[in-house]
């Protein structure tokens, strides 16, 4: 595993006690030491604003708020937090609608409860080693959403209706202070 993505701060969200002590052993045990846990949306919501995070893990249901809800507050310009900050999406239910509806919010991954170490790490990694690119307009601001580059059908965007600016790719790990 990479050094630096090991430095990440990461914060996870999720409201069930033991599925979040599991994840957090997972994660240390890869060599994750910057790991900050919320139990709910709301505390998550104070945790964003106060600290920047390199990393996200967020359960989709999370009570009253969903992590949904979550991801698209994150997301949109203005919104909490830094937009550009990787998001993983961990639930209990893969159905075809619940990933699709992570996918447009802006999750960058979307992984299936129960997580092993090899299935994380690996997820963790390919988001340190081949982010997607970012784009912003004026209701969203994230990975692009889009599978296909640009550069394939031209035309798309125009098709869009929406005009959408490219951020650089997502360097997101912020180097630690000497």
């Amino acid at each position: 595993m990479n050094p630096d993505l090991l430095r990440a701060r990461l914060l996870l969200i999720e409201d069930h006690g033991p599925t979040a002590e599991t994840l957090q052993a997972i994660l240390q045990a890869i060599g994750f030491s910057r790991i900050s846990h919320a139990g709910n949306t709301d505390l998550a919501f104070q945790m964003l604003e106060q600290q920047p995070f390199d990393i996200v893990l967020c359960d989709f249901n999370l009570g009253a708020t969903n992590g949904i809800t979550l991801v698209r507050n994150i997301r949109k310009p203005g919104g909490i937090g830094n937009p550009n900050v990787p998001l993983v999406m961990i639930t209990a239910h893969a159905e075809t609608d619940r990933v699709a509806e992570a996918q447009a919010a802006g999750v960058d991954d979307f992984l299936v409860k129960p997580i092993d170490p090899e299935t994380l790490t690996r997820c963790l990694a390919t988001l340190f080693d081949r982010s997607r690119s970012f784009v912003k307009t004026k209701t969203y601001a994230g990975p692009d959403r889009r599978r296909r580059h640009a550069a394939d059908n031209p035309e798309r965007r125009q098709a869009d209706r929406q005009t959408a600016s490219s951020v650089p790719q997502n360097k997101w790990i912020v180097p630690p202070k000497s």
